[in-house]
């Protein structure tokens, strides 16, 4: 019986420990990562492309000035200029964003601080991809993150965040418990929210 207890306990620490460990790792992607998120007014083929160029003009403002203001009076002029009849919204919070995948890195869903920008009634499909360190510019010509934009991974990541997200072939070890501890602490959450 009491071997039994033994490996309990062990088997509880080395629970704990990954929870710790995945938490540890998604809270330097969170702090360390900014997220952009662009949704559309709505799924016509015409609000798509409104996104898309609003999209290009937010990211070619972000070279220069990453201020709120500044994109939203870039995405409203943008707007404008297509003859859109409704606005933007543009803020700073912290996004549920869901797993994104390249052909060299791959991004755990979670909590992530974002830009967002909601155009219209925002009721339509969205866009995202990482604001800062700025690597939106590669990732949608070239599907992999470019050796510049690792080498800004590399500048804002701690060493195990960093291991966690790049790929060497398969998904990463490292990759999978933070993975599975997510999914896990999600349905926690929810049980004790009793949904």
């Amino acid at each position: 019986m009491k071997k039994c207890g033994t490996c309990l306990t062990v088997i509880v620490c080395i629970f704990a420990l990954l929870m710790l460990y995945a938490a540890d790792v998604q809270r330097n992607l969170s702090d360390n990562l900014l997220r952009m998120h662009i949704i559309a007014n709505s799924n016509s083929l015409s609000d798509q492309g409104i996104k898309l160029s609003v999209r290009d003009s937010i990211l070619e403002e972000m070279r220069e000035d990453t201020d709120i203001n500044k994109l939203k009076e870039t995405a409203d002029r943008e707007l404008e200029k297509l003859g859109a009849d409704y606005g933007a919204r543009v803020s700073v919070e912290e996004c549920y964003v869901p797993e994104k995948e390249y052909k060299n890195i791959r991004l755990p869903e979670g909590m992530y601080n974002c830009i967002k920008v909601v155009l219209g009634s925002g009721s339509g499909e969205n866009w995202w991809c990482v604001a800062y360190p700025p690597l939106c510019y590669t990732e949608e010509m070239f599907g992999e993150i470019s050796l510049e934009g690792k080498n800004r991974l590399e500048l804002a990541l701690d060493d195990e965040a960093l291991k966690t997200i790049v790929k060497n072939g398969d998904v990463s070890f490292r990759f999978k418990i933070v993975e599975e501890m997510q999914k896990l602490r999600k349905n926690l959450q929810k049980t004790k929210d009793g949904i």
